[in-house]
């Protein structure tokens, strides 16, 4: 929880979720928690890939413009960020709803090959994180 909650903070992801998602991952892959931390703090990381110009634009970058054609934004109708954990909740909602194909492809976005297994493992054990969430 150490290498990650101060990034899931920032980025509006209530501890609850937080230790949800870590437990859901850890019981699933068998990684050390150390290393679920890091894998988790890498995947928020990349979920908030976007660019703010000195005149407070915002744009999306590589990473969220390929969320966002799978149908998930991480910026709002006013372009400002979403709470992370809003975006995770929205994406665990859907899971079910995408083909295989496009499972795989937005672990590969939000993950990418490094911490692809870590977003399928929670993911496709949604109904685990809800459990453990309640």
């Amino acid at each position: 929880m150490s290498r990650v909650a101060s990034t899931a903070n920032a980025m509006g992801v209530q501890e609850e979720q937080l230790a949800s998602m870590l437990a859901t991952i850890i019981s699933v892959t068998r990684q050390a928690p150390e290393s679920v931390g890091t894998a988790t703090n890498t995947i928020l990381t990349r979920m908030a890939d976007i660019t703010a110009d000195l005149n407070d634009e915002v744009s999306l970058d590589n990473y969220t413009k390929k969320m966002n054609e799978l149908g998930i934004n991480v910026l709002d109708a006013n372009n400002n960020l979403r709470e992370m954990g809003d975006v995770i909740t929205e994406i665990g909602s859907k899971w079910t709803d995408f083909s295989r194909e496009q499972q795989l492809a937005l672990a590969q976005v939000i993950g990418g090959t490094h911490q692809f297994n870590t977003v399928l493992a929670l993911f496709d054990n949604w109904d685990q994180y809800l459990s453990t969430l309640e």
